[in-house]
C-alpha cells in the first residue's frame, strides 16, 4: 500500500507540469534494488526513483534504454545514452564521462557463495573461481587482490549480477562479487549465503556523456544536496524503503484492476471491457519487453542457439548463427539445413535432429559442418533438447552449439608434441615403443616378421664440442631427413634421444626375414648412405654410424627385442670403423658374462676382496751410480671364486661404466694408507712413497679432495708419501677445476705424475699450468724401442720435454736389460717394469716387517 501512495504522490506532483524541457535517454541494466525495470517495464530502483524525482521537478522526460552493464558503458561513451545511474567514479571513466560532485548513494561490495562453500577470508579463495561483472571496478580490484596475495584464483566475467548468481548455483563459480543491495536480496530469493568478505566501499554517481549538457550535472548536484539536507525528504524514504526489503514484493498490476473491477462491478460491462483492454495491452507490452530482453541475452552468448520445428525448419536463430551464415534473420526463418550447408553436413544434421524428435530425449555430441564455398571446417559440440506443447507432444527442438574448432586444433597439436620429436620431426620414443608393441603383437598373431634397428652417430659429443650444439642439432635434423628418405612407406623411423635413432622394418605376411638374402645388403646401403658427408655450417663433415639389428623371431617380447638391439649396437660401436651388427648368441653370451661380472664386482667391492699389489720404481742418480728403490705403484688385482683372475683392463672400464670408481678408489686408498706404516717397519732398503691411479670420474667427484685430506689426517700419514697418477684425458676436461683440485692436494704434500704420457691429447699449455712432478712414458713406446724408430723418436722427445719443464721422467714396461741400457743412453734414469720386479701383494714386501 505504501508503494501505491508513493506512486500517487509522484503522479500528483507531476500533474502541474504540462511540458518537458529535456529528453534524456537513461541507460538501465538489471541491478536491483539500485537500478532496474519494474514488472511493467518502467524505470525503478533507488537510482531510478531518485532520477524520476529530479526529472519531475525539472520537466525532464526520461527514455529508458535497456542494456547490460558493459554495453551501457559503451553506449554512454558513444553518446547513444545521455545518463547512466549507479556508476563508480575512477580515472579511466573520467576520461570519457562526466560526474556530479555529491554522491547519489554509498555502497560497498561483498562476496556471496553457495551454502556449502566455506569462505571466510580472502585466503579461502585460493584455487576457486569468482564470478564478477565484466568491466566493473570490482573486477579490476579483485584481480589486484589476487595478484597481491599470490592466490591461484580465477575471475569468471559475467554480463550481469544475476548471471553471476546463476554461475554459483550451477557450479560454474564458487562465489560472486556484487553490491550489498543486490546480494542481500538474493540471499532471500536463492540458496546462497553472504560471506564475511567486504571490500571496495564506494560512492555511486549518475554519469553523463560528454555530449550531454553540463547543466544536467549541476541540477542533479543541487537536488541531491537539497534532498540530503532534509532528513524527512523523499531521498531518505526511498533508500529506507528499498534497503529494508529483503525481498522485493510487488503486487501485479492486473490484481489492482481485478480488485477495482470487483468493487466497481456495478459500474457496468462497458467499464469492465475497458479494463480488459488495458490489461491485454499491458501484457502485450510486457511480453514484448521480455522478448527483447531474451533476445539481448541470447545474442550476447558465445554460442550458436537456434530453434527448429518438427519439419526441421528454423524458427529462431541468435546473432551468432546469423554471423556464421552471413544472413539476416528473415533469410533463415523457414529454411532447412539443406539450404545452408552442403549435402553431407545436412544429412548428418538431419540424422542427429531426427533422433531428438523421435526419442524425445536430450542429445549431446560433436558435429563437423561444412559451409558451401568455404574451405574451413567448423567443429561443434552440440546439445539438442526436444520442445513440447501443452499435450506433451514434441513440436520441435532447441539447439545450442559451441565452436570447438580451436580446441580440436590445439588437441591435435598437443598430440603431435606427445608423439613426435620437435627437432627432427620424426616419431619420438613414446610413439616408437608403442609401435613396436603393436607390430610385435601382430607378428605373434601370425603376421609378418619384422626387424628392429638401433642407430647411433659415433662420437656425436665431439661434434658438439668441436663446433656447437646448434651445429649438432643441424646434423640431427639432416640425419633424420636422410634416414626417412631412405625408408619404404611401410617402415617407421624415430628418434629415441640425443643421437640415438630407431627403425622398424616390416616384411610381407608369412615371409621370414631370416631367409631374406637382400636384408643385409639393404641395411649396408642404408648405413653407407647415412655415413655420407653432411653440409654443416658451410662445410662438408664426415660422420660414422653404428647399427645394431635384431629380428622379431629372435625375441620373446618387445623388451627382449630392445635389449638384443642395444647389445648388437654396443658390439657394433666396439670397433673403430662404423659397421652393422646382427644380434647373435655370441653377443648374448657376452652380455650374460658382463652381467655376471658386474654382479661379482659389486660383491667384491662390498666384501673388500679386491687387493692391491705393489710394483717398485727405481732410479739411477747418475750414469755411474747404482739403482735404488724410490717407492711403489699400487696396482689393483681381483681373483674371484668363480671367475678366477679378472684383468684390470676388463674390470676397471666396467667399474667406470657402472659408476663404481669412487668405491674402488676408497678401497685402494684405504689399503695403501694401511700398507705404508707396514712398509716403514720392514727391512726393505726402499722408499715408502706409494703411487695410485686416479681416473677422471674419481677426480671430478664432489668431496674428492676433502676425502683424501680427512684420511691422511686420520691415519697420520704425511701427504709426501702419496702420489696420484692422472691421465691425459683428465687434463683436457674442465682444466680449471682440475688445476684447482691439484693445487689443494699439493698443499698437503701430495705429488702428481702424468701417466701413459704420449697416448692422449695433453698440450704443452696444460703441462705448464698444472703442478706435475713427473711424466710416465707409456710401456707401448718401450716395448719395441730398440727396433722401432718412431717409438725411439717419441721417447727422446718426451725425455727432452720433461727436462725442459723440470719434470722427472719414468719409463714403464722395462722388461729387458736391452730396454734399460737404451733408456740410460737416451737420458732416462727412472724405471718400472718386470725387469726389476713384478707386482706382488703387500705381504710380499713386508715379510721382514719388524715387530
Amino acid at each position: 500500500m505504501r508503494n501505491l501512495l508513493v506512486i500517487i504522490f509522484l503522479l500528483l506532483a507531476a500533474a502541474p507540469l504540462m511540458a518537458q524541457d529535456k529528453t534524456l535517454k537513461v541507460g538501465v541494466y538489471h541491478n536491483p534494488p539500485k537500478i532496474m525495470f519494474d514488472e511493467y517495464g518502467k524505470l525503478s530502483g533507488i537510482h531510478g526513483e531518485l532520477l524520476m524525482v529530479v526529472a519531475e521537478r525539472h520537466n525532464w522526460q526520461l527514455l529508458p534504454v535497456e542494456c547490460d552493464w558493459e554495453q551501457c558503458l559503451t553506449f554512454l561513451q558513444q553518446g547513444k545514452i545521455d545518463i547512466l545511474p549507479d556508476v563508480a567514479k575512477n580515472d579511466a571513466r573520467a576520461q570519457w564521462a562526466e560526474f556530479h560532485e555529491e554522491a547519489a548513494l554509498l555502497s560497498w561490495s561483498q562476496l556471496y557463495a553457495a551454502k556449502n562453500e566455506k569462505i571466510t577470508s580472502l585466503l579461502d579463495l585460493n584455487n576457486k573461481r569468482v564470478a564478477v561483472l565484466k568491466g566493473s571496478v570490482q573486477e579490476s580490484y579483485l584481480q589486484q587482490l589476487i595478484e597481491s596475495f599470490e592466490l591461484k584464483s580465477e575471475l569468471y566475467p559475467v554480463e550481469s549480477f544475476s548471471e553471476g548468481f546463476d554461475a554459483v548455483l550451477t557450479g560454474k563459480a564458487n562465489a560472486v562479487a556484487t553490491n550489498q543491495f543486490f546480494g542481500n536480496q538474493q540471499v532471500v530469493d536463492r540458496s546462497v549465503q553472504m560471506t564475511p568478505i567486504m571490500f571496495l566501499p564506494s560512492e555511486l554517481f549518475f554519469a553523463v556523456s560528454q555530449q550531454s549538457s553540463s547543466d544536467i550535472l549541476t541540477t542533479i548536484d543541487n537536488e541531491l544536496k537539497r534532498l540530503k539536507a532534509d532528513e524527512n525528504s523523499v531521498y531518505y524514504q526511498i533508500i529506507e524503503r528499498w534497503s529494508s526489503q529483503q525481498k522485493a514484493v510487488s503486487v501485479p498490476f492486473y490484481v489492482w484492476w481485478i480488485i477495482a473491477a470487483l468493487v466497481l462491478l456495478a459500474v457496468g460491462v462497458l467499464f469492465f471491457n475497458q479494463l480488459l483492454r488495458r490489461k491485454v495491452a499491458d501484457k502485450t507490452k510486457a511480453l514484448a519487453q521480455s522478448k527483447y530482453r531474451l533476445n539481448t541475452i541470447l545474442d550476447s552468448v558465445e554460442a550458436y542457439i537456434y530453434i527448429k520445428d518438427k519439419d526441421l525448419r528454423y524458427q529462431y536463430a541468435n546473432w551468432q548463427v546469423l554471423k556464421l551464415f552471413k544472413l539476416e534473420l528473415e533469410d533463415i526463418i523457414g529454411k532447412t539445413d539443406y539450404d545452408l550447408f552442403d549435402k553431407t553436413t545436412a544429412d548428418q544434421l538431419k540424422s542427429y535432429d531426427s533422433k531428438v524428435l523421435e526419442s524425445g530425449h536430450r542429445l549431446a555430441q560433436g558435429e563437423v559442418n561444412n559451409l558451401p564455398g568455404e574451405k574451413e571446417i567448423h567443429q561443434f559440440w552440440s546439445v539438442k533438447v526436444p520442445l513440447f506443447d501443452s499435450t506433451n507432444q514434441v513440436i520441435g527442438l532447441c539447439g545450442i552449439s559451441t565452436d570447438i574448432s580451436e580446441y580440436q586444433n590445439m588437441k591435435e597439436e598437443i598430440q603431435s608434441l606427445a608423439y613426435f620429436d620437435p627437432l627432427t620431426g620424426l616419431a619420438n620414443r613414446r610413439f616408437m615403443l608403442e609401435r613396436l608393441n603393436e607390430e610385435f603383437d601382430l607378428y605373434q598373431s601370425g603376421g609378418g616378421d619384422g626387424v628392429l634397428v638401433m642407430l647411433d652417430i659415433d662420437h656425436f659429443k665431439k661434434i658438439n664440442d668441436s663446433f656447437s650444439h646448434d651445429t649438432g642439432d643441424e646434423l640431427l635434423i639432416l640425419f633424420g631427413q636422410r634416414l626417412e628418405s631412405e625408408l619404404r612407406q611401410a617402415d617407421n623411423a624415430g628418434r629415441l634421444g640425443s643421437d640415438e635413432f630407431m627403425v622398424l622394418l616390416k616384411s610381407e605376411k608369412g615371409q621370414s626375414l631370416r631367409d631374406d638374402s637382400n636384408l643385409r645388403q639393404r641395411l649396408q646401403v642404408l648405413l653407407e648412405r647415412l655415413g655420407e658427408p653432411y653440409k654443416l655450417g658451410g662445410s662438408l663433415e664426415s660422420v660414422s654410424v653404428s647399427m645394431g639389428i635384431t629380428l622379431f623371431s629372435d625375441a620373446q617380447s618387445p623388451g627382449d627385442l630392445m635389449q638384443a638391439a642395444d647389445l648388437a649396437l654396443s658390439q657394433a660401436k666396439d670397433v673403430n670403423a662404423s659397421k652393422l651388427q646382427f644380434f647373435n648368441t655370441g653377443i648374448q653370451r657376452e652380455f650374460n658374462y658382463r652381467q655376471q661380472l658386474i654382479a661379482a664386482l659389486r660383491k667384491a667391492i662390498k666384501s673388500e676382496s679386491l687387493e692391491i699389489y705393489l710394483q717398485p720404481q727405481y732410479q739411477q742418480v747418475s750414469p755411474d751410480s747404482a739403482l735404488n728403490c724410490l717407492g711403489f705403484e699400487a696396482l689393483l688385482r681381483w681373483c674371484d671364486e668363480e671367475l678366477g683372475w679378472v684383468s684390470p683392463a676388463e674390470f676397471i672400464p666396467l667399474a667406470e661404466s657402472q659408476g663404481l670408481m669412487p668405491d674402488l678408489h676408497r678401497l685402494v686408498l684405504d689399503q695403501v694408507l694401511s700398507s705404508i706404516p707396514r712398509l716403514q717397519r720392514s727391512a726393505l732398503e726402499c722408499g715408502v712413497r706409494v703411487a695410485i691411479n686416479v681416473s677422471a670420474s674419481q677426480f671430478k667427484t664432489e668431496g674428492f679432495v676433502e676425502d683424501i685430506e680427512q684420511r691422511l689426517l686420520a691415519t697420520g700419514i704425511p701427504g709426501e708419501l702419496l702420489e696420484l697418477e692422472v691421465t691425459e684425458s683428465m687434463l683436457i676436461d674442465d682444466i680449471e677445476h682440475t688445476a684447482n683440485n691439484m693445487e689443494r692436494l699439493k698443499a698437503l704434500g701430495v705429488t702428481f705424475a702424468l701417466d701413459d704420457f704420449g697416448t692422449g691429447y695433453a698440450s704443452l699449455g696444460y703441462l705448464k699450468r698444472l703442478p706435475l712432478n713427473s711424466l710416465k712414458i707409456d710401456q707401448s713406446f718401450i716395448r719395441d724401442l730398440h727396433t722401432n724408430n718412431s717409438d725411439e723418436a717419441i721417447v727422446r722427445t718426451v725425455i727432452a720435454l720433461g727436462n725442459s719443464l723440470d719434470l722427472d721422467i719414468i719409463a714403464e714396461g722395462v722388461e729387458t736389460e736391452e730396454h734399460l741400457l737404451k733408456l740410460q743412453e737416451m737420458g732416462c734414469f727412472r724405471f718400472q717394469g718386470y725387469y726389476f720386479a713384478r707386482p706382488e701383494p703387500v705381504s710380499f714386501w713386508t715379510s721382514s716387517e719388524k715387530d
